[in-house]
């Protein structure tokens, strides 16, 4: 039998249903106790079954502590260190530090790799189920914890960056639609490859050099905003202002892809990039 002891009563029946909702079918026998204190949850098994169930208590404790526990402490953090007393910024900044603790940011990936952030869970539970039949949670937490919740500071620390960075992008872009609302198609039609570079063609299927470009770009607009516009890729669209834009392309949630599908919305017809090159073009 091994009993785990909390000082939260919610912090018990949070582990407890994540046990009934996820891991219902093992053969574990399994009570709870709630004392003055102390709410306790033991757990008994059969015979001979011992590594299992460890195994499997480490894996829900695991879950616990990275989908309930580290967003309780993060939240804290938000508040107390970095003053984001908002709810719904909190939010946002917490739905980024989840994308990042279930490894989906591959594009955050180099900031994550020296932290070692679940590794260092892995091995604190391995050698708290290694010594123990009987534990509190919140002593774990306490003197075994530490340096987790350090490196999830960190975590935090490169989700609210991304946050920030996030919002500058909105601001970019709502402040070129706004740009482009403004202005008069100069083409209807413009053909975009995006390959190694972006390569510009007009309706006619004719590259357009980078002096063409040069030519056709609209100073107005880099004195006008206030955002850094690419003279080779963004302003060429912006100056041009076309009804349609056909967007030739392998992956379209490279960076510059989304911005431009951002920026001109409903005039972007995302092709397929053979499409180009083979004349029949098919969108995705």
């Amino acid at each position: 039998m091994i009993e785990v002891i909390f000082q939260k009563k919610g912090d018990g029946e949070k582990l407890l249903r994540l046990i009934n909702l996820k891991y219902k079918n093992t053969d574990w026998a399994i009570s709870s106790i709630q004392e003055e204190h102390e709410f306790r949850l033991k757990f008994s098994w059969e015979t001979g079954q011992n590594s299992l169930f460890m195994q499997t208590l480490k894996m829900v404790l695991a879950e616990f502590i990275l989908h309930y526990k580290s967003e309780e402490w993060a939240r804290q953090v938000l508040v107390d260190r970095y003053y984001y007393a908002d709810e719904a910024e909190q939010r946002l900044i917490l739905e980024i530090l989840h994308s990042l603790l279930e490894k989906e940011r591959r594009d955050l990936a180099s900031l994550l790799g020296k932290i070692h952030l679940h590794e260092c869970l892995d091995k604190a539970l391995g050698d708290l189920l290694k010594d123990n039949f009987s534990f509190s949670f919140d002593s774990f937490v306490t003197f075994r914890l530490q340096d987790y919740i350090q490196k999830l500071n960190s975590y935090v620390e490169i989700a609210i960056d991304e946050y920030k960075m996030e919002q500058e992008y909105q601001v970019f872009i709502h402040t070129l639609r706004d740009f482009l609302e403004n202005r008069s198609p100069k083409i209807q039609a413009i053909h975009v490859l995006v390959d190694l570079e972006i390569q510009f063609y007009d309706s006619e299927y004719r590259e357009l050099s980078q002096q063409d470009l040069m030519k056709i770009l609209d100073r107005k607009m880099f004195t006008y905003q206030s955002v850094y516009i690419d003279p080779f890729s963004i302003g060429p669209l912006l100056s041009l202002a076309p009804k349609n834009i056909y967007l030739y392309t392998e992956d379209r949630e490279q960076p510059i892809v989304r911005t431009i599908m951002n920026i001109f919305e409903e005039r972007v017809n995302i092709m397929e990039k053979d499409a180009f090159f083979h004349g029949t073009p098919h969108t995705f």
